[in-house]
């Protein structure tokens, strides 16, 4: 199959490529960094060096593709995160109008069933909802990931100050998490195994409190006093503000998991439960841990 992937080689990208080349697929990677090519090629796929912005450039990518892999990035650094979403939509609708394209998987998010109340997540809800009504003669698969697991990472600098993880979120609720390599496993089948008209699967590995998760972290880091702490909303978006965020998605990110804490967030992701993949809290914690003494080594 003539496979084209935007995101680089990113952290889903680096598992996913390989794994398509070498089961023979012919596979073309987008992204806008012309250093990223010879890593690209190392993975036996072929680089596409332009900008997701740029209609023509995708056009002529995705021509002759029998699939393509739609994601959104650098969406994050938006002053207006729901009009920036939407113009990368319209702009890839265009796109696989013009190529002909006729089946596209697309890496949304879980919460993309909702609306504005649901803060950040809610661009792939437009996302979503642009792809479908611009593209009514394409198979659509849209894939939505629970949260990530690397994002955890986040909280590196003040697991190392203060032994704590703060977090506006209700800790003895069940949060659903995710690692790439198990989403990788979700968008192989996806992408090599059609399924006609529009279709939505979730992906997860675990489904732990943040409770379990400062215990699990500090299993890993052999750090018997790391905890985990609810701040209040405001608190929170200054935190992140400071650590570097944008205000822009600081905002909508607190509110995101102020409506998991106050919500039934996770409905949907139920009514559409998924197998759980294999990567495991556990083993994720000492992702963190090597992480966190690799930084420790760097800074010494």
């Amino acid at each position: 199959m003539k496979i084209v992937l935007t995101g680089s080689i990113g952290r889903i990208n680096q598992t996913l490529v390989p794994k398509l080349t070498h089961a023979g697929h012919e596979v073309t990677v987008i992204s806008h960094q012309a250093t990223r090519s010879s890593l690209i090629k190392v993975f036996r796929a072929t680089p596409a060096i332009g900008r997701l912005d740029d209609e023509a450039f995708l056009t002529k990518t995705f021509m002759g593709a029998d699939v393509v892999y739609l994601m959104v990035t650098g969406i994050a650094a938006s002053d207006d995160l729901y009009t920036a979403a939407k113009r990368q939509a319209d702009i890839y609708a265009a796109a696989i109008k013009a190529a002909g394209v006729k089946r596209v998987v697309n890496l949304s998010s879980v919460g993309a069933d909702l609306g504005p109340e649901v803060g950040a997540l809610y661009m792939y809800h437009i996302i979503e909802q642009t792809l479908t009504t611009a593209l009514p003669d394409v198979d659509l698969t849209f894939i939505r990931p629970t949260a990530m697991y690397y994002n955890l990472l986040s909280s590196v600098p003040t697991v190392k100050k203060s032994h704590r993880i703060y977090t506006n979120a209700n800790l003895a609720v069940k949060n659903v998490w995710v690692a790439p390599v198990d989403v990788t496993t979700v968008l192989i089948k996806a992408l090599t195994e059609p399924t006609p008209g529009q279709t939505v699967t979730y992906v997860a590995s675990d489904e732990k409190t943040y409770l379990e998760v400062a215990s699990a972290l500090s299993q890993a880091l052999k750090m018997p006093d790391l905890r985990v702490s609810q701040v209040p909303d405001e608190v929170m978006q200054d935190h992140l503000v400071t650590a570097g965020t944008p205000v822009a998605f600081a905002r909508e990110y607190v509110k995101t998991v102020a409506y998991q804490r106050d919500h039934d967030f996770y409905a949907d992701y139920r009514a559409h439960q998924p197998r759980l993949g294999d990567v495991k809290l556990a083993d994720f914690a000492q992702v963190y841990a090597e992480d966190y003494h690799n930084l420790q080594v760097l800074k010494h």
